[in-house]
């Protein structure tokens, strides 16, 4: 097992270190058509480079991601009416969602003969800003199978429980040809909600001796769930597991339903990676799930999330406006910021007051060259 694990680990760095060689900026019309080519053929190594200009944070390589999605989405649009499911499975950090998506995805790639696509959410170090991306590793067979493609990325600072750019991603995924997309977030806690932001059918997976009823009622991830999973149902644990499972179905009969367009009750499943046992219920709930969402409701989740999207990486982009003005063009705001970090560090002002005077000035500028 150890020896798989290595090489496993071997093939990766040999292909991050591949994909991660500086790329020459801004792609000629020619090279993203080829590009694009590349991408309609489902070959890895350009769906690869393609996902890394994607989540690079040089303005350039997006610039390039940008083409390529432009050239991507005007060359697919029958794919819009067609979209892969896309499930994410969230839980706190030992639930088991590495060996789980393994043997469902195994179930999908080679029983149902379906392409699948797995994208998995490791966090990044607050103090390096490295990951180890090593949630692959617990992906053996899955990793080696032709019909799954399994992409590990990092949160960078974000949180949430996922990428900034994981939306755009599954996007990509989604227009080559995958059937089906997986999102596996980091081992969240229980207000790490951004997953219902990006994916139509949600998953929480919990292991035994994970609570009582009380934690099933508390808001937060468990609210956003369309389905629950008691993971880990085999040996010693499954008295525990169905206790467990009791008390959650309990829990649930007192919540709101999440859904006011269409009738849907998140089931709770009983469910073993080890064995395997029972996993390909996942994949049987997110189909009812999707056939009670209907058409037309699925539209609007997806419009809704993409307009979500926008918006986050609004948010990201002002920040790093601000800050490099702020650092490396004359420091255009430099004396409004030094005060303000000064009147709130000495408790004059409170931190929002500061945060709007600097917003509201900002703002104020942009009147002012408009005029």
């Amino acid at each position: 097992m150890l020896s798989k694990t290595f090489k496993l680990l071997a093939r990766n760095r040999q292909a991050t270190s591949i994909i991660w060689q500086p790329q020459r900026a801004l792609l000629t019309d020619q090279e993203v058509s080829d590009r694009v080519d590349a991408l309609l053929r489902q070959d890895r190594s350009s769906l690869s480079r393609t996902i890394t200009l994607i989540e690079s944070s040089l303005e350039e390589h997006r610039d390039d991601a940008d083409k390529v999605m432009r050239e991507l989405f005007k060359r697919t649009p029958a794919r819009r009416n067609h979209p892969a499911i896309r499930i994410g499975l969230c839980g706190s950090p030992g639930a088991g969602k590495s060996s789980l998506i393994e043997k469902l995805g195994l179930y999908i790639a080679e029983e149902l003969k379906l392409k699948l696509a797995v994208l998995t959410i490791d966090p990044s170090s607050q103090r390096s800003g490295g990951s180890i991306l090593g949630d692959k590793t617990r992906m053996e067979r899955l990793s080696f199978v032709e019909n799954a493609y399994v992409r590990p990325s990092p949160t960078r600072g974000i949180l949430g429980g996922i990428a900034l750019n994981t939306g755009d991603v599954q996007q990509l995924c989604e227009r080559v040809g995958f059937d089906a997309i997986i999102v596996e977030t980091v081992g969240v806690g229980q207000s790490e909600i951004e997953i219902d932001n990006v994916v139509d059918f949600v998953v929480y997976v919990v292991p035994p001796g994970s609570g009582d009823g009380l934690q099933g009622s508390k808001k937060g991830v468990m609210e956003i769930a369309d389905m629950v999973v008691v993971n880990k149902y085999d040996g010693e644990y499954k008295k525990v597991c169905e206790r467990l499972k009791r008390q959650i179905e309990g829990a649930l009969t007192l919540s709101v339903p999440k859904h006011q367009d269409f009738e849907w009750y998140a089931p709770v499943e009983l469910v073993s990676a080890r064995g395997p046992f029972n996993v390909e219920a996942v994949w049987n709930q997110a189909q009812a799930f999707r056939l009670a969402m209907g058409e037309e409701n699925l539209r609007k989740r997806r419009s809704a999330q993409i307009i979500r999207g926008m918006w986050r990486f609004l948010g990201d982009a002002i920040m790093k406006k601000l800050q490099h003005d702020y650092e490396d063009q004359g420091n255009i705001y430099q004396r409004l910021i030094t005060e303000a970090e000064k009147e709130i560090v000495s408790e004059k002002i409170s931190g929002h007051e500061a945060a709007m005077r600097i917003i509201n000035a900002i703002f104020d500028r942009s009147k002012d060259k408009q005029l």
